[in-house]
């Protein structure tokens, strides 16, 4: 299956993960909260589209991501970073944004996917 978009998992200095609330009128996971990320844009690799669609959703700079080997569901590349620049400024694909710690982060209605990749980068990363 070839890959059709790309998710970074955004950690800040305290393991803290960025996730995004979507709508609740989208197609896809209607008010989750879910990571940054998006489909691929014609010729673009899965890494540039983890970079523009994190600055796009976010504003933030990502930089140094590393992908998470991890098998998912669907035909996603995941990466993950801790290194960003910029303050977290949402766009209109989302209604919500917040830094959830691995405590509290079950407490939110999470997309598909989430919380296996933060989990992951935390016992990995």
């Amino acid at each position: 299956m070839a890959i059709a978009g790309a998710v970074v998992v955004v950690l800040n200095k305290r393991d803290e993960v960025l996730i995004l609330k979507r709508p609740d009128t989208d197609d896809w996971a209607p008010s989750k909260w879910a990571l940054p990320g998006g489909k691929l844009e014609e010729n673009e690799t899965p890494l540039t589209a983890a970079i523009r669609e994190t600055k796009e959703e976010t504003t933030l700079d990502v930089r140094k991501l590393k992908i998470i080997f991890l098998t998912l569901d669907n035909p996603i590349a995941p990466y993950y970073t801790r290194h960003y620049t910029g303050n977290v400024q949402i766009d209109f694909e989302h209604t919500d944004w917040t830094w959830a710690a691995r405590a509290d982060i079950e407490t939110y209605d999470l997309a598909p996917g989430v919380l296996k990749l933060y989990d992951w980068v935390l016992q990995n990363g």
